[in-house]
């Protein structure tokens, strides 16, 4: 029976159906990611209007405050989860579900420790005068939500894991839209301290309702959870230290730059840099499920030392967003400047030649955006780490540079614009060198797995 269904599989209309999957699946994702940025957007915009450049400023310098201490601080299990329950799942009934939620627990315990060790920070430095009061609740509330939100990865990898992300999809959407009704009403209600409130509460909810289903969806695919003790699997501890480090620093890179603007052109600063990106965000929503999907599929490949099939999705996904990038920058040239104006007022549209310049760095980034996933499917995710700490370091230089030599919020703003477009532009071609170096190597990359993987069924979705 198996081998008849392998054959199905291979045949046309197992093809016909691996597509129809895979668009539904993208669509799901991308769904959800055009939502939450729209409504991110949406939130922010008002928030701006009600509160201001200065007073806005202030909640997102919080925020990316409270973001880089969890940077800091916050494991990310989320890769290793990907890589390794798959295969401990191989060593037995239920091995991939006491993997994974053993995982999870560890995630969940080092956000909560986090989380109290950075309440205590902040409380001393009210105590110590170091922050004034309306600080103190901004940067308190900010931490607590950024806390409650810290298992979310974990939660994400175990519906790839189940092979459900499409219903992972639709669980982000509607929490998306009842938290931005939940954070507009409070801010309406109760300004940006009510706002911050708010995605403390919504941060709980979604982090509980997303733990709860994904520890579910992996019982239903892996099995219950085996019963008495197992080691770790070999190689899991180095690779989860180069892999967390790795998405930390990828974290840093973006929200370091608003923590830098707020401490080197205060408030104003940090909120023009987060209009100016907006277009740009959106752009990288719509194009980040594709590295979701392409993770499973280079693992699959690097396990088997199939470097043509790397290089083939890798560069049918460069051509394919690369395309849809140019053309996204030429429709928006003309429209960025009404838009602006049209979400967040009149006095923004001098950002609309920002915003296009990041747009068009973010097109760059998208069309090699399995740069995310590449190294850690391939089992080299001290590549990405080492990658990404040189890109961050430069663009933190470069805003440190234009800080320096230009006046005015704005002119800073599009001067840093076009320095990062000039690093995205280098970091894009460094990406293709990286992937013709890893796939040459590609045979070396195998996961490690134990004897018994021989025994597992050939047609598991798992490998």
């Amino acid at each position: 029976m198996k081998e008849t269904r392998r054959r199905q599989h291979a045949g046309p209309a197992g093809k016909r159906r691996s597509w129809r999957r895979h668009l539904r699946t993208f669509g799901s994702l991308t769904a959800a990611s055009q939502i939450e940025s729209a409504l991110s957007f949406a939130t922010t915009a008002v928030l701006i209007r009600i509160a201001g450049s200065t007073g806005a400023g202030e909640v997102l310098f919080a925020q990316a405050v409270a973001t880089v201490w969890f940077l800091l601080w916050d494991p990310r299990f989320e890769d290793a989860q990907q890589r390794f329950v798959p295969v401990e799942r191989l060593r037995g009934h239920g091995c991939g579900t006491r993997l994974y939620i053993r995982l999870l627990r560890l995630d969940v315990a080092a956000g909560v420790l986090a989380t109290l060790v950075g309440v205590v920070a902040v409380l001393a430095a009210a105590a110590a005068g170091w922050i004034s009061g309306d600080r103190f609740w901004l940067f308190l509330l900010a931490l607590l939500a950024a806390g409650a939100a810290t298992p979310s990865g974990s939660a994400s990898s175990g519906f790839a894991i189940a092979d459900q992300l499409a219903r992972l999809g639709a669980i982000r959407l509607v929490l998306a839209v009842v938290g931005c009704l939940g954070a507009l009403a409070a801010l309406l209600v109760a300004g940006p301290i009510g706002y911050l409130a708010a995605t403390v509460v919504m941060a709980l909810v979604s982090t509980s309702v997303l733990t709860t289903s994904a520890c579910r969806r992996v019982r239903e695919a892996c099995g219950s959870p085996a019963v008495g003790p197992a080691a770790l699997p070999v190689g899991l501890v180095p690779f989860l230290v180069k892999s967390s480090a790795a998405g930390s620093v990828s974290l840093a890179s973006d929200t370091g730059i608003s923590v830098l603007a707020g401490l080197l052109g205060g408030p104003t600063l940090v909120t023009y840099l987060r209009i100016a990106s907006a277009p740009g965000r959106l752009f990288s929503s719509f194009v980040s499920p594709v590295a979701t999907q392409l993770y499973p599929r280079l693992a699959q490949a690097s396990a088997e030392g199939r470097r043509s099939a790397v290089r083939r999705d890798t560069l049918r996904c460069s051509a394919l967003i690369g395309g849809i990038g140019v053309i996204t920058v030429v429709v928006a040239t003309p429209l960025v400047g009404p838009l602006l104006t049209l979400v967040y007022g009149h006095g923004y549209v001098m950002l609309s030649t920002t915003a296009l310049v990041l747009l068009a760095g973010a097109a760059l980034r998208g069309g090699v955006v399995w740069g995310k996933v590449l190294p850690p499917a391939l089992g080299f995710p001290g590549v990405r780490l080492a990658f990404l700490t040189v890109e961050g370091i430069c663009q933190l230089g470069a805003l440190v540079g234009v800080t320096q030599i230009w006046v005015g919020a704005s002119l800073v703003a599009l001067a840093f614009a076009w320095s990062s477009l000039g690093l995205l532009a280098l970091s894009t071609v460094g990406w293709f060198v990286v992937l013709w170096f890893l796939t040459r190597t590609l045979p070396g990359a195998e996961i490690p797995v134990s004897p018994r993987r021989s025994e597992a069924p050939a047609d598991s979705s798992f490998a």
